[in-house]
C-alpha cells in the first residue's frame, strides 16, 4: 500500500491529477457543510431524511440533504437525468438512438439533453423538498415565496455547480466524477458512524456489560469487514469469453489467431437496481407520509414498506427485475457481435452474427443470476440483521446496504484506473530508455 502510494505521487502527471480530484472534492464537501441561508437545519429530523425517497437521496448526496446544504440535491437530478436518457436512447425517442450510433459527436448531444434535463429536474426536486420540509418541520425562517424562490435557486445552482465539479474530476482528475462525490459522502460519515455505533451498543454499567457489549461491537466490525470482503471479491468477478482474430501476414501469406477474451461482470449493472426498486416503492410512501391518515394509506403504506413480509417481496422480485433490465441496457449484445464480425474476431464454436449475438445474451443471462443474487443479499442484510441481532437495530452504521457497494465499487475503479496509468508510464519510460 504504502509502495503504491509512492508511485502515484512519484509520477508528475499522476500526482498532478491526484492533487486536482482531492481539491475539487475539498470544495465540495465545504460546500455540503453550509446551510443554505433562511433554513433552519435543527427543525429537520434525523429519520426524515434517512428514510423513504429522502434516504435515497441524503445517500446519494453524502449527507447533504439533512444539513440542507448548497449541495443538498448533490448529483441526484444529473443521476436521474442520465438512467432517463439513456432509457429512452433504447429506439424509444429515435433521435436520441441515432445519436447512440454517431460516436462522440451524438455522445456530445446526449450530454446536452441530460444537462438540461438536469435543469428541470433540479427545479422540480429543489421545489418539492423545499414545499414538503417545511410544511412538515417548518424550516424556512421567513416564509415568504421570495424566500422559497431564493432557497430553490440556490439548491438548482449547487446542484449544477455539483454535475460541473464531477465533469472536471472526470476530465481532468482520476476516476468518475460524480461516482467520486457520492463515494466522498458516504465515507466522510463513517467516522461519526462507528462511534454513534460505538455509543449504541457498548455500555459502561458494569464491568460485565462493558466486556460483553465490547465483544459483541468487535464481532459486529468483523462481520462488517466479511460483507466488505465479500462486495469486493464479487465486484471483480467476471466471466471471461475467448475470443480468437484472425490475422495474415502478406508476404508469406500464412494466417494466425491472436487470442484475447470479453470479460463480463457477474453485476454489471452496479448498485442502480437497488436504488430503483428502493425509489419505487419508497415514493409513493413518502408522499402517503405528507398526507391524512387513513385506513387506505395505511394499507399501501404497509404494502410498499420493505421492512414487512410483503414489501420485502416486492423489494427482492424489483430488484431481481431491474438487474437483468439494466445489465442488458448497459451491455449490447448486438453491438458487440456486429464489432466482433467486422474486426474479424470470434468466439471457438460459435458462429458470426446471431448466433454469436444468442451466445453473449445467454452467458449475460446466466452471470446476471448471480449479479441479482448477490444484491438481493446486500439490500437484505440492513433489513434482516436487526430482526436477528437486536443490538445492532439501532446502528447509524449498517450491516451491508447500497453504500457499502457504492463505495467498495468506485474504490476498486479508481484504483484500476491509477494502477492502468501507472503501467502505461511505466511502459513508455521503458520505450526511451
Amino acid at each position: 500500500m504504502l509502495n503504491f502510494l509512492k508511485s502515484v505521487f512519484k509520477k508528475g502527471e499522476l500526482r498532478r491529477k491526484v492533487v486536482f480530484t482531492l481539491g475539487l472534492l475539498f470544495v465540495f464537501r465545504l460546500g455540503a457543510a453550509i446551510t443554505i441561508p433562511y433554513i433552519n437545519a435543527d427543525a429537520i429530523s434525523a429519520s426524515a431524511t434517512n428514510s423513504g425517497i429522502f434516504g435515497i437521496m441524503n445517500l446519494l448526496g453524502g449527507g447533504t440533504l439533512e444539513r440542507f446544504s448548497l449541495f443538498s440535491l448533490g448529483v441526484s437530478p444529473y443521476i436521474t437525468a442520465s438512467i432517463i436518457i439513456e432509457l429512452l436512447s433504447m429506439d424509444v425517442i429515435p433521435v436520441l438512438a441515432r445519436w447512440n450510433k454517431e460516436g462522440n459527436n451524438g455522445k456530445k448531444k446526449k450530454d446536452r439533453v441530460t444537462r438540461y434535463l438536469t435543469l428541470v429536474l433540479g427545479l422540480i426536486q429543489g421545489g418539492s423538498l423545499t414545499y414538503a420540509f417545511d410544511k412538515g418541520y417548518g424550516i424556512l425562517t421567513n416564509p415568504s415565496f421570495w424566500t422559497y424562490a431564493y432557497v430553490v435557486i440556490i439548491m438548482i445552482t449547487g446542484s449544477m455547480f455539483a454535475m460541473w465539479l464531477g465533469d472536471q474530476i472526470t476530465e481532468k482528475g482520476v476516476g468518475n466524477g460524480t461516482s467520486l462525490l457520492i463515494f466522498t459522502g458516504i465515507v466522510a460519515n463513517l467516522p461519526q458512524q462507528f462511534i454513534a455505533s460505538y455509543n449504541s451498543m457498548v455500555s459502561w454499567k458494569s464491568t460485565q456489560a462493558a466486556i460483553t457489549s465490547t465483544l459483541w461491537y468487535v464481532l459486529f466490525i468483523i462481520v462488517y469487514i466479511a460483507i466488505v470482503v465479500f462486495v469486493v471479491f464479487t465486484e471483480n468477478s467476471i466471466r471471461k469469453i475467448p475470443i480468437f482474430y484472425a490475422t495474415n501476414n502478406t508476404q508469406t501469406v500464412m494466417r494466425t489467431k491472436e487470442s484475447t477474451n470479453l470479460p463480463l461482470k457477474i453485476n454489471s449493472s452496479s448498485v442502480i437496481p437497488v436504488i430503483f426498486a428502493a425509489s419505487v416503492l419508497a415514493a409513493p410512501r413518502t408522499i402517503i407520509s405528507f398526507m391524512d391518515s387513513t385506513k387506505t394509506t395505511q394499507m399501501i403504506d404497509n404494502i410498499l414498506n420493505y421492512q414487512k413480509p410483503v414489501g420485502f417481496i416486492l423489494y427482492v422480485v424489483m430488484i431481481v427485475l431491474f438487474t437483468f433490465f439494466y445489465s442488458n441496457l448497459q451491455i449490447d449484445t448486438r453491438r458487440i457481435a456486429d464489432d466482433l464480425k467486422k474486426s474479424g474476431g470470434a468466439i471457438p464454436g460459435i458462429r458470426t452474427g446471431d448466433d454469436t449475438k444468442k451466445f453473449i445474451g445467454t452467458v449475460l443471462n446466466r452471470i446476471t443470476v448471480a449479479g441479482s443474487l448477490f444484491l438481493t443479499i446486500i439490500a437484505a442484510i440492513p433489513i434482516i440483521a436487526p430482526l436477528i441481532w437486536t443490538a445492532t437495530s439501532d446502528n447509524q452504521l449498517t450491516l451491508g446496504g447500497t453504500g457499502l457497494i457504492i463505495v467498495a465499487g468506485v474504490a476498486l475503479e479508481t484504483v484500476r484506473q491509477i494502477r492502468s496509468i501507472l503501467t502505461r508510464r511505466e511502459y513508455h519510460g521503458y520505450i526511451r530508455q
